[in-house]
């Protein structure tokens, strides 16, 4: 099952992240949304028939023409942030494993994406450096039934954070280097400002499922 996670407000770049447009192909094309491209890579990657977009409440179109599978708005879980989009995704599709992307993550390609789908790890995620799992990206990340089950619990506190989890004594956590698939600052670009989109759109090789940074 794969989660795009389209909810974020863009409040340091003045508008939604979600439906940022990136550059279109040789011919003149329009380039997919953010949305619509994480979709696809998602898509690409193994054992992924369904997309689910968890926007945050907004009302965000998905993409409706993928290759190999179907998607569906679904609403957020309890919590706030990137921890809503998650648990609202586990609660539209009990007990399946979530490989979670984020929009505003367009560099991430197609093979960190594979390599985390197939990981046996209650909780595997693209990391900086493996060995600081404080530099783990849980919104490009593989969860599973029991790392769902513990952000459950902590969100039911009051604790809305993901990344404690990377520390949770009761999961078998896989780090995954971002480095095997390109410049680890390349890979895991994180769209929060103006400067984060020039790069992005700068970076971004439209002629097909991966960034140039691959």
């Amino acid at each position: 099952m794969g989660v795009v996670l389209a909810g974020g407000a863009g409040s340091r770049l003045g508008r939604s992240k979600a439906g940022l447009r990136l550059p279109g192909g040789p011919a003149g094309e329009p380039g997919p949304t953010l949305v619509e491209w994480a979709a696809d890579r998602l898509a690409a990657a193994p054992r992924i028939d369904e997309i689910l977009v968890a926007g945050g409440g907004a009302a965000i179109e998905p993409p409706a023409n993928l290759r190999t599978a179907s998607v569906t708005a679904v609403e957020d879980g309890p919590g706030a942030g990137p921890a809503a989009g998650v648990l609202g995704a586990a609660r539209a599709r009990p007990g399946s494993s979530l490989l979670v992307l984020a929009c505003d993550l367009p560099l991430a390609p197609v093979r960190l994406l594979s390599t985390l789908a197939s990981s046996g790890a209650n909780l595997a995620a693209a990391a900086v450096d493996v060995s600081d799992r404080w530099t783990m990206n849980l919104t490009c990340a593989l969860w599973t039934p029991p790392a769902l089950s513990v952000l459950a619990t902590r969100v039911a506190r009051g604790d809305f954070s993901l990344y404690p989890l990377t520390r949770c004594s009761r999961l078998s956590i896989e780090p995954v280097a971002a480095a095997l698939f390109g410049n680890p600052d390349d890979v895991l670009l994180n769209v929060n400002t103006a400067g984060d989109w020039d790069r992005a759109r700068r970076l971004f090789d439209p002629t097909g499922l991966r960034p140039a940074t691959t």
